[in-house]
């Protein structure tokens, strides 16, 4: 049984609001090219907060807002963090080539980058205003879930909303993203001691269950869950992760157009459990080109060596069909996601959403099985202190 949206009219309820924000029209894509910013010295351990930086810095909205410098210009707040973080954008991309310190910032990346987010969120917020989607940080990286509840007895059907900053998966079972995704949106069996107190019937009453993505973000940041337990155990298995997500699959409205998301910047932890190791992150530049940020080192990659990491965080951001070879992509990788047969609407098969991939020209996919992680092999090109470029094997 499924729980469908023919089925029983559900309660009405408010989405979280979409009052219209101080800011422009955001723009998804670089305003202009810039040349690969700075790398980041680690103060001691704070790998964690460098590369989560590196992820925001590298997020083409941001920067670009960043960059503007708009939001300092009216901010009267003693302390800021969306002036501390413009701050640190426009100091990183001014000092291309060298070194600098994350400044202003007082251990895990995912739980500051979250705190990093939120507090930026309520800086963007009047005072006397509730925290709202109208936010230019919510703009930017919000959306929102929708929990479907059908009574069983009654045949009601209730909805909730929650608005998300990111999308925690768990990757337990799952050998991709793609799979991670299908369990979010699995249905499930509310009965016996899980049952649900369904408020038509006034009584616990068994019934079923379904989040799924019904306001997608600009920007989706997918968390994988990778510390299982309290101590902090890492789940280390090989989770794969596509170029090029669709997640129309995974919304209320799961019929639609493809809903495409190009990956921009993978967060990467090594290590055996969540107090130990070592974050970096690989990002896009402007120029489309992927450089490793690791710490004060900042490294030319591809996209081979990207998709091939133990991501521990995501970063997407909403893009159009693939359409050729861009700079800085490895060829095999390339992929046209949501190609259309005649003109008639794309029709995703299980087999497609279970393995991640859309058809494209010959066969190729989204997600490249590559043997090992790092670095990858053949020679790499290293900034220098100077902004040169020089080979490091």
């Amino acid at each position: 049984m499924t729980i469908g949206d023919d089925d029983v009219h559900p309660k009405k309820v408010v989405l979280p609001q979409e009052i219209p924000a101080d800011h422009t029209q955001i723009s998804l894509k670089w305003n202009q090219v810039h040349r690969i910013g700075a790398g980041l010295h680690n103060l001691g351990n704070t790998c964690f907060l460098n590369s989560a930086l590196q992820c925001l810095t590298y997020t083409p909205p941001l920067a670009n807002y960043m960059l503007s410098r708009e939001h300092s210009k009216t901010c009267t707040s003693g302390f800021c963090m969306m002036c501390i973080m413009q701050d640190h954008i426009t100091h990183v991309f001014a000092n291309s080539g060298k070194v600098v310190r994350p400044t202003g910032f007082q251990e895990d990346a995912h739980e500051f980058l979250r705190c990093t987010l939120e507090a930026m969120l309520k800086c963007c917020l009047p005072a006397n205003d509730p925290v709202q989607a109208a936010a230019f940080v919510h703009q930017v990286f919000g959306g929102c879930l929708r929990s479907r509840v059908k009574c069983l007895k009654c045949k009601a059907v209730f909805d909730t909303f929650d608005p998300f900053l990111d999308v925690a998966l768990e990757i337990k079972t799952a050998p991709s993203i793609i799979a991670a995704l299908k369990q979010f949106v699995k249905l499930e069996q509310l009965d016996g001691e899980n049952a649900y107190k369904c408020i038509k019937c006034n009584k616990m009453v068994p019934a079923l269950k379904r989040f799924t993505i019904h306001r997608s973000s600009n920007v989706l940041t997918i968390f994988l869950n990778r510390f299982a337990n309290y101590y902090g155990d890492k789940i280390t298995k090989d989770v794969r992760y596509p170029e090029y997500l669709d997640i129309r699959p995974f919304m209320s409205q799961c019929d639609g157009e493809p809903l495409h998301y190009l990956l921009y910047a993978v967060l990467v932890h090594t290590g055996s459990n969540c107090y130990s190791g070592h974050y970096y992150c690989y990002v896009k530049a402007s120029d489309g080109q992927w450089y490793q940020m690791n710490d004060a080192s900042v490294t030319i990659s591809d996209i081979r060596t990207v998709l091939n990491q133990q991501a521990y965080i995501l970063f997407y951001i909403r893009g159009k069909e693939r359409k050729g070879t861009g700079k800085g992509t490895a060829a095999a990788a390339a992929v046209a996601v949501g190609t259309r047969t005649g003109a008639g609407k794309r029709k995703h098969t299980e087999a497609e959403v279970e393995e991640g991939r859309l058809t494209g020209r010959g066969g190729e996919t989204g997600m490249v099985a590559g043997e090992g992680k790092g670095t990858g092999t053949g020679a790499q090109r290293e900034i220098s202190g100077r902004g040169t470029f020089s080979i490091k094997a």
